[in-house]
């Protein structure tokens, strides 16, 4: 009955989450962006990606390297299951609130042994200012699941400490590493504080074995994570995040707080304004009755109660400037950016403190229980009223309306151009202007524009991922190739099998190569770094071990014969999935030469017959041995086999216009995505044909060579199917 009426009391507080439109367009909307970001990974057959894809205009950035994927992978399966990517987070927001007060309910129970203190503690979670900040004002969806995951770790390890239980020591290395995929910041603080708790169990029990126990379980939990959290950690240096994240308005400095501006001046809890960042005054409250309930009631109350007590005083103390010492000091707490994100810690002492001071109520004495019973009632009622009375869009200045058809690529390079923090945040140090300047125009006197390189004879794109190409080359002379790509470690170029120096080039910092003159298979592709193949390794080994673990005890010999063999079996699928063979695209070869340096290399056109109101979906492939003076614009045309008149047309700028050609390097292999939409169009046969032209003299760039060149300096790409699919 409790989790029935928490989860009832969850969904009347989520209610207004589910209006139409977002909370933040800041936080939540990069999350929506990160969730459509793996979409399009997965489209691609990459299925645990580093880069998100359409980051820095199409150049690429290192998103799921440096931030933890676990929401984007719990969005995505509720995108898969048919929700669209803006209820796809809100979905995960949903489901963490709900366990936030599922997970309060049953720790509390185990500690107070009385169901009704537990539901109490787990409504006051629920109503937690906080919490419901970071959903309805902040909308981080990732730090949501840390303060769902904080109330079962702790479950799960006190349990595991007392009772020994396999099914509880897994529990705890699986939510140790789900709380460093969550959010890594806050799991600095979640992850020692629940590792502080053991320890304390240890000493009241006088229990070392118990506790490297649990201890092993928490290596376990870290090495399970440690594919992400490991390279993040250790390549953290490649970007310019630390930048953004220890200075100005974003550093600790700029955060933490006087005695005066602790709390909010209000008891109703405010969620916008200078004082949303304040503690909930209300809470405080709650808390300060809860500690003196313990004092008064502490011989009948569970001695860890008073580690709550701790870890209520030290995070409210870490708030202050009195704390800063601590802040500039200690080892990566720094991360963190904001203390603030520690009220979550906070705000479970308080609601498990608070439930406490009901653990003597007996629901089965009707003439006893009444009393107490209207006095939680009552508490509980001031509580949601206090809580969410300002907690709807109307009352949130920052609520944007928002659709799931403004959740695309082109919506996003528009934000880019505007200083998108999701293009910002992980920008690399190689890059060497503002990542805002990737979708300007070069200046014709850059002084950083580069010299051309030799064309190769022949060049053709045998197979292509967004972060694999293998290239057939037959080159006269030596020659630079570019990729549309940053350098990051891992990036490899072999010819014939035998590797090639890569490194960064351009302004851009792409991932380039010198290449020597002859015949040869090119490829290209970024895989792991040594720190990433170690920590892959040992995510597989902890993977290997906690599966094993779930058996019934067996020989060392044989479990240790099955933790190799998963390690090696687990590793092959791995391998198998993301194979150099499993490619994407297989363009076409079509040579077509214009002036300037730019070719035409191939063309992906998944499909030669289409529906009357379809798109024509295709991927072009470029390749420039100079950076061009203007931006040509592309036209494709669908056109009459006999040329004598046009169906469909779309004149652009490559990527939409946010990567104009002057922008390309010598050298550099382009590729994107392009669409000529079709409006009723008569069935029949037609043509593709395209050029570029200079919108300023409205006159086409010439073609050097083509074999289906037509008049006008036109060139005929391909021919298609209309038919008449119905209504």
């Amino acid at each position: 009955m409790a989790l029935f009426l928490l989860a009832s009391a969850t969904v009347a507080i989520l209610i207004p989450l589910w209006s139409p439109g977002i909370p933040n367009p800041g936080d939540f909307l990069m999350s929506v962006h990160r969730i459509y970001e793996l979409a399009g990974a997965w489209e691609n057959g990459i299925f645990y990606p580093r880069f998100g894809l359409d980051l820095n205009f199409g150049y690429t950035a290192p998103l799921f390297q440096y931030y933890p994927p676990l929401a984007s992978y719990l969005g995505l399966l509720f995108n898969k299951l048919g929700l669209g990517f803006i209820a796809s987070a809100k979905a995960v927001v949903s489901v963490s609130l709900l366990l936030s007060g599922w997970g309060a309910y049953v720790y509390a129970s185990s500690l107070l042994k009385n169901r009704f203190a537990a539901f109490v503690a787990g409504v006051v979670y629920l109503l937690s200012p906080y919490l419901l900040l970071v959903i309805f004002e902040r909308g981080a969806v990732s730090e949501s699941l840390t303060w769902a995951i904080l109330p079962w770790l702790v479950w799960s390890a006190h349990r595991y400490f007392v009772t020994r239980r396999r099914a509880y020591g897994l529990a705890v290395a699986a939510l140790v590493a789900a709380s460093m995929l969550a959010h890594n910041a806050t799991a600095l603080f979640l992850v020692p504080l629940v590792a502080f708790y053991v320890a304390v169990l240890a000493l009241l029990a006088r229990d070392a074995a118990s506790l490297l126990r649990v201890a092993g379980a928490f290596v376990l939990g870290a090495g399970l994570s440690g594919f992400y959290w490991a390279p993040a950690l250790v390549e953290m240096g490649l970007t310019k995040s630390t930048e953004f994240m220890f200075s100005g308005a974003t550093s600790i400095e700029a955060n933490v707080k006087t005695l005066a501006d602790f709390a909010q001046t209000s008891l109703v809890s405010l969620y916008a304004g200078p004082e949303r960042f304040r503690f909930a005054t209300w809470q405080l409250l709650a808390g300060a009755a809860g500690v003196i309930g313990l004092a008064l009631m502490r011989r009948r109350r569970p001695p860890m109660l008073w580690y709550w007590v701790g870890a209520l005083a030290v995070m409210l103390f870490i708030q202050l400037e009195f704390s800063l010492a601590f802040w500039q000091n200690a080892p990566f707490v720094r991360y963190i950016q904001f203390p603030w994100r520690l009220y979550g810690i906070a705000a479970f002492s308080i609601a498990i403190l608070f439930g406490a001071l009901f653990a003597e109520v007996k629901l089965a004495s009707k003439r006893s229980a009444w009393q107490p019973l209207l006095v939680a009632a009552g508490l509980l009622a001031l509580f949601a009223w206090f809580s969410l009375t300002n907690l709807r869009p109307n009352r949130l200045p920052i609520w944007q309306a928002l659709d799931e058809a403004e959740i695309n690529q082109q919506a996003i390079w528009t934000r880019g151009q505007s200083g998108y923090p999701l293009f910002g945040d992980y920008t690399l140090r190689t890059l060497s202007i503002d990542d805002r300047g990737l979708a300007l125009s070069r200046p014709s006197e850059d002084p950083m524009r580069l010299p051309p390189t030799f064309a190769p004879e022949k060049l053709e794109v045998r197979a292509e991922n967004p972060f694999r190409y293998v290239l057939d080359v037959a080159s006269s002379q030596p020659w630079t190739l570019r990729l549309h790509r940053p350098y990051f470690p891992g990036w490899q170029v072999t010819k014939n099998g035998e590797a090639v120096a890569v490194g960064p080039g351009g302004v851009g910092g792409l991932a380039s190569a010198e290449l020597p003159a002859g015949e040869y298979r090119l490829v290209a592709s970024l895989g792991d770094s040594t720190v990433r193949r170690i920590a892959n390794l040992v995510s597989l080994f902890s993977l290997a071990i906690w599966l094993v673990w779930w058996l019934s005890r067996r020989r060392w010999w044989l479990d240790a014969t099955l933790v190799a063999g998963l390690t090696i079996g687990l590793g092959a699928l791995i391998f198998y999935l993301q194979h150099d063979g499993r490619y994407a695209r297989y363009p076409a070869t079509t040579p077509v030469q214009f002036e300037e340096g730019i070719r035409l290399i191939g063309l992906d056109l998944p499909a030669t017959t289409y529906c009357a109101t379809d798109a024509v979906q295709m991927r072009l492939y470029w390749f420039t041995d100079r950076s061009p003076q203007t931006d040509y614009k592309l036209f494709l045309h669908v056109a009459t086999l006999d040329d004598t008149g046009k169906v469909a047309q779309v004149d652009t700028m490559p990527f939409e216009g946010f990567n104009p050609m002057t922008r390309w390097e010598p050298g550099e292999l382009v590729d994107f995505a392009q669409t000529i939409p079709l409006e009723n169009v008569t069935p029949g046969r037609y043509r593709v044909l395209f050029g570029l032209y200079n919108q300023e003299m409205g006159q086409n760039l010439r073609v050097v060579n083509a074999a289906a060149a037509l008049p006008g300096d036109r060139v005929h790409l391909a021919e298609i199917e209309i038919v008449d699919c119905g209504s």
